[in-house]
Parts: C-alpha cells; structure tokens; sequence
C-alpha cells in the first residue's frame, strides 16, 4: 500500500514514499482537467473519473491502491501557508482535482502508477498552476528528498507532443525494494502536463530499463483521456 504525503508541486495528490514494504522514493503528482459534452453538462466528479489513467489503460497484473477527490480546502491543509495556499488556488481558478495510484501485483517492469487530474476554470489558470509545478520541480534536490535511496540522479527527458505543455523528469537511483527488501536500481519518470484549462501528472516508478515503452504508452494514455475530455 503506498503512503501519502502533501507536496506543492501537485495541488491534490502528493509524494508517494513507500511502496511495498520498502520504497524511498518521491512520487509526485500534478493534475489535469477536462471540459464537458453531451447533451447533459457533466459534473466535475464525473469529468474528472474520466481523465486520470483507467485500469483498462494498464497492462494486466494491476489493481488500485487509492483514489480519490480534493478541495481545495483540503489541498491548502491547516498549515500555516494555508491561507496562502487557498488564494493562490482561488486566484488560478482551481475546481476540484482526482488521482488514483495503481501498485503491480505481477512483474511488468512497472512497479507503481501514479495519475492525477485538476480541473480549472480557464486555460490561463492551468497554465499557471503548470508553470508552479514545473518551477517547484527544478528547485527540488532531489537527493535530499529521496529517503533512503541513493545515487540519486535527474535529467530531463524531450517532452512528447501531447500536450499543451509537458515537463518530463526521469530520477534514477537505488533503494530497497521487495518484500524482503534488496537493494536495486529504480526509475521514476515524473511527467507535468497541461492540456487546455486543465494540469496533470503520471508518475511512474520502474526498475527495469525495458520499461520505457510503457511508461511512454502511459504518458500518452493520459494525455489522451484529457483532451477526450476536453
């Protein structure tokens, strides 16, 4: 079961720090959004089931772990930032966000999946909702947020076209991973979207390099489900 913890680079979701019994990693998550269609305008609750990856999106062999709504209320916390926090998310037009983390029950290469979605009420305050994220993102070390894991590296990957805008960060290193635990090399690929009046996130740990094609099929499930929705 993966644990959560709030960050500000994902208004709505947050860091996933464990996974299994042991996992040291920094899974962050941000949100995108979707608009409506039909003859009926559908809720936020119903667009935003719609745009985060769906299990049929994931090879066999996944289940999910946790899913769920936030406010902002609750985004902001209590925090003594929180008023803060809620203004800036008042000023950017945020409505309402979803994610669901998926954990592999079978050996796919792809340990844990991570997708969120944040809807807004126009494209200028997704965008800067995004340009947030993708700030926070390239200021975060990176190293000192990664719990146990070590040999700790970031680049960036080309984004695809997708979307609107895309930051693509791909951390590596080692940690204890397994149930016991033994030390191995992971991935994580921590993909920042907007599409439209909507920001999201697939995060995705690995720890087999001939993951890529998934993780790639993933990205692009994502962005395709948002601007479905759109």
């Amino acid at each position: 079961m993966a644990t959560m913890v709030r960050s500000r680079l994902a208004p709505g979701r947050a860091p996933v720090w464990a996974l299994g019994a042991a996992l040291p990693l920094v899974l962050l998550a941000v949100a995108v959004a979707c608009g409506g269609g039909g003859d009926e305008e559908a809720t936020p609750e119903q667009q935003l089931t719609g745009m985060v990856l769906q299990i049929s999106d994931l090879p066999a062999g996944f289940s999910v772990v946790q899913e769920g709504f936030s406010t902002n209320e609750e985004v902001a916390g209590q925090g003594e930032d929180a008023a803060e926090v809620l203004a800036r998310l008042t000023e950017w037009g945020r409505i309402l966000s979803r994610g669901v983390v998926f954990e592999a029950s079978a050996e796919s290469g792809v340990l844990l999946v991570d997708s969120t979605v944040s809807l807004y009420e126009r494209d200028s305050g997704a965008a800067a909702s995004f340009t947030d994220a993708v700030d926070t993102a390239r200021a975060t070390d990176w190293q000192a947020n990664a719990g146990g894991a070590t040999n700790v590296a970031v680049e960036e990957v080309p984004p695809l076209d997708a979307a609107d805008e895309m930051l693509w960060l791909r951390i590596t290193g080692t940690a204890q991973i397994g149930d016991p635990p033994s030390e191995k090399p992971f991935i994580q690929d921590v993909v920042l979207m907007r599409v439209g009046r909507g920001r999201g996130s697939v995060s995705i740990v690995s720890s087999a390099i001939d993951a890529a094609p998934l993780v790639e099929s993933l990205v692009r499930a994502q962005a395709a489900n948002m601007a479905a929705g759109l």
